[in-house]
């Protein structure tokens, strides 16, 4: 049995609680949603430790990210304040190095990364180019953060071309980067583009951070 799939169906009925109060703009409600989310996702990759396809090291990295995105989560309720967005930015800066290296480490490099880093540069160029009259003093700041994010999602895609990872772990942990990625870049058109009717990002962030916590359970799964 894997274990870790037990609290999957609590943490989708969280995401949805999370998109609907950060739509209502509901901070008290999103400051309670938003780290619970977090927590579930640390607990679903704990649980991996029992699954017979774990490889612990691997899941002690994702362990170790997770709880520095809890701790993140914690800060970014209130992403309207400058000085909590920039704490905020620090800790998830952090986390997405953590990711980056735990994919590298267990994934190494590939001849494909040359291609995938290339189209990752040109979303890069253009996603600064959108936000740059909107960022003042957050153009150092965001700019070295979605450096760092991009560069992230290039590692977790390169899982796919990995004999380390299992082709289950790997396309989880190819689709859960992306969508922390996607998350950040709704996140960016908001605050720093023009503000949006709607927002997914909730959906996007929560949904990666449950895509790669279940990829601990089947590091190993052939």
């Amino acid at each position: 049995m894997t274990y870790s799939l037990i609290p999957v169906p609590i943490h989708l009925v969280l995401i949805v609680l999370y998109m609907i109060a950060r739509n209502r703009n509901d901070l008290k409600k999103t400051a309670i949603i938003q780290p619970s989310i977090t927590f579930l996702a640390i607990v679903i990759a704990g649980l991996s430790y029992l699954s017979p396809y774990v490889n612990p090291a691997y899941t002690t990295w994702i362990l170790v990210g997770l709880v520095l995105c809890f701790i993140g989560d914690i800060f970014n309720i209130d992403m309207t304040n400058d000085k909590i967005l920039f704490a905020a930015m620090v800790i998830f800066f952090i986390a997405y190095v953590e990711y980056a290296v735990a994919f590298t480490r267990f994934g190494g490099f590939h001849t494909q990364d040359w291609l995938i880093g290339a189209l990752m540069l040109v979303v890069y160029i253009l996603l600064i180019r959108l936000y740059w009259k909107g960022l003042g003093n957050f153009r150092i700041p965001v700019m070295i953060f979605v450096l760092v994010i991009s560069f992230m999602v290039t590692r977790a895609i390169s899982t796919l071309f990995s004999s380390q990872f299992s082709a289950l772990s790997a396309w989880l942990v190819a689709f859960g980067g992306p969508l922390l990625f996607m998350g950040d870049v709704e996140y960016g058109l908001h605050r720093f583009h023009k503000p949006l009717k709607f927002h997914l990002g909730p959906l996007y962030y929560a949904g990666g951070q449950l895509l790669v916590a279940l990829s601990c359970a089947y590091l190993l799964f052939r």
